[in-house]
């Protein structure tokens, strides 16, 4: 069975990122910062030595894998699977508003860990269980393109369905006295054998 390695990263910045605007399944594109700070990934990842690339379907994971990837004609996969946590009607709202409507609502949910649950979204434990089948299916499809032995995958998702993926395969909490296990901007290895496991985390961008 072969082994697929894949380097995890989440998106660049975005025009709702600037405004702290929650995006979930909606999107804004990247800033001109956002779209300067991919370009400069290019000399740390080195996307010539990877063998596909898969993002999720949203347009700010897309643009940035574009632009690491750029003047490469790598396969990709666009898995629906792999969006960011879903928000719910909480999507839209900087989150100077959503305190203002909801007055403690989102620390009581973040208190919570694992079954956060913003207003009509999904729980942190749902995104976990569809973002881990998703990169696992995109891990078998590339497995079966890319005729390597152990393939290498450029993957760009989003913070929150990252951290969902790699917390339930490290069997770690989201609560406030646990420690994080993901820096910011950071590069994180995970592998694919059968099964989905973490190689190691917190590489600098």
């Amino acid at each position: 069975m072969k082994t697929v390695s894949l380097a995890i990263i989440r998106h660049s910045v975005t025009e709702w990122n600037e405004q702290n605007r929650i995006q979930g399944h909606m999107d804004s594109p990247l800033t001109a910062y956002g779209r300067e700070l991919a370009a400069g990934w290019r000399q740390t990842i080195d996307p010539s030595s990877f063998d596909a690339v898969i993002t999720s379907d949203l347009g700010r994971a897309i643009e940035t894998a574009d632009i690491i990837t750029e003047g490469l004609k790598l396969p990709a996969l666009r898995l629906k699977g792999l969006r960011e946590q879903d928000w719910g009607s909480w999507s839209g709202l900087t989150t100077d508003e959503l305190h203002a409507r909801f007055p403690g609502r989102l620390d009581a949910e973040i208190a919570k860990g694992w079954k956060f649950r913003p207003d009509e979204g999904e729980s942190r434990m749902e995104a976990s269980s569809r973002g881990i089948s998703s990169l696992q299916e995109g891990a078998v499809e590339i497995a079966r393109m890319v005729d390597k032995k152990e393939p290498r995958v450029l993957v760009v998702v989003h913070e929150g369905i990252m951290k969902t993926i790699i917390y339930k395969l490290a069997n770690h909490d989201f609560k406030a006295d646990k420690p994080k296990l993901i820096k910011r901007r950071r590069l994180h290895w995970l592998k694919w054998d059968g099964t989905l496991s973490i190689d190691r985390l917190n590489e600098t961008l």
